[in-house]
């Protein structure tokens, strides 16, 4: 599901620059949007302390193998894995940019000059 805050903005930017969108390309920004916020939430989640899966990890580190560990020093280990995270998807990112760039100048064009005219 996507969530109707990130969606509608990234729907409502790509409209102002390039004018009405093919239903193809709202799917592609809306599951982009999806898998934007997911990455965002899951990573984002395992970087917080007061998060319930550091606080988890933490009393089942403690409990079933005595091991001493802070909630800080579990979620300062996600901290790379974000980052990685984040540099992935903001190529992923660009590259939606550039490709939906170059499908809508040309779908832009056709509209603006016609299909087939010579």
């Amino acid at each position: 599901m996507v969530r109707p805050l990130l969606a509608p903005m990234a729907e409502g930017a790509a409209e102002n620059q390039y004018g009405e969108l093919p239903d193809s390309v709202r799917h592609r920004i809306r599951a982009m949007s999806a898998a934007t916020d997911n990455i965002g939430l899951f990573f984002g989640e395992d970087i917080f302390v007061a998060f319930g899966a550091i606080i988890f990890m933490h009393n089942f580190m403690l409990e079933s193998e005595g091991i001493q560990t802070e909630p800080l020093h579990i979620a300062l280990w996600g901290i790379p894995t974000a980052i990685c995270a984040f540099l992935i998807h903001s190529v992923r990112l660009y590259r939606l940019d550039y490709h939906l760039a170059n499908e809508l100048d040309a779908l832009n064009h056709t509209r603006l000059h016609g299909k087939g005219k010579k």
